[in-house]
């Protein structure tokens, strides 16, 4: 029973966290790096250490990841909506860059990757193991609740964030850190804002 306190801790600072973000998105950084500030747990172990990864990993998931959204994003809005694609630069695109890092991506993934994922990992373990992370069932219930708190646009459509929330989770296993996945969060919604700009 002790060990699943960290998993209810996690859900409730969720519902703490989740009315103050509305207001301000930095609270997803702030009330749980209070908490862990207050409790003196070592921060490194919620994936908040300099670490990226081996560059032959990303020379693999760049690509396909985000190659492979910028693809499906473009075949989607052609083959269904008969759109074409003019590339075409978000304005502003350093302040937008600036804004996804700092005030989208360090924000959630902390929250979601970092201190949620950690928690539930506490409580169920990590007893599998997937292209050299090991994981639980705390990967799947931090990317579902991050989708769920999505909903709160009002489109149903939010939810596809589940799959990114299931790679920047397993992101975060296989480097020990929230750095990667707040890259790849960052860098996924300015090509989505590039994409969109583009297709007409």
């Amino acid at each position: 029973m002790r060990r699943h306190l960290a998993a209810l801790e996690g859900l409730a600072l969720l519902l703490v966290t989740l009315p103050l973000a509305l207001w301000q998105s930095a609270f997803w950084l702030l009330v749980p790096f209070a908490l862990l500030l207050v409790t003196q747990r070592p921060f490194d172990e919620y994936g908040l250490v300099w670490r990226t990864g081996s560059l032959r990993l990303h020379v693999v998931l760049i690509p396909l990841i985000l190659g492979g959204y910028a693809i499906g994003h473009y075949a989607v809005a052609h083959l269904a909506f008969g759109q074409s694609f003019h590339p075409r630069l978000p304005p502003k695109l350093h302040l937008l860059i600036f804004h996804q890092l700092v005030d989208v991506a360090l924000p959630e993934e902390f929250f979601f990757r970092g201190y949620l994922q950690t928690s539930f990992n506490r409580a169920w373990g990590r007893p599998f193991d997937t292209f050299g992370a090991s994981w639980g069932w705390g990967l799947p219930a931090a990317a579902l609740l991050f989708a769920l708190c999505h909903l709160i646009y009002g489109d149903l459509g939010q939810l596809k964030v589940l799959f990114f929330g299931l790679f920047a989770g397993w992101l975060r296993e296989r480097t020990d850190s929230i750095v990667t996945p707040i890259f790849y969060h960052a860098a996924g919604n300015v090509l989505l804002e590039f994409m969109v700009l583009s297709l007409n």
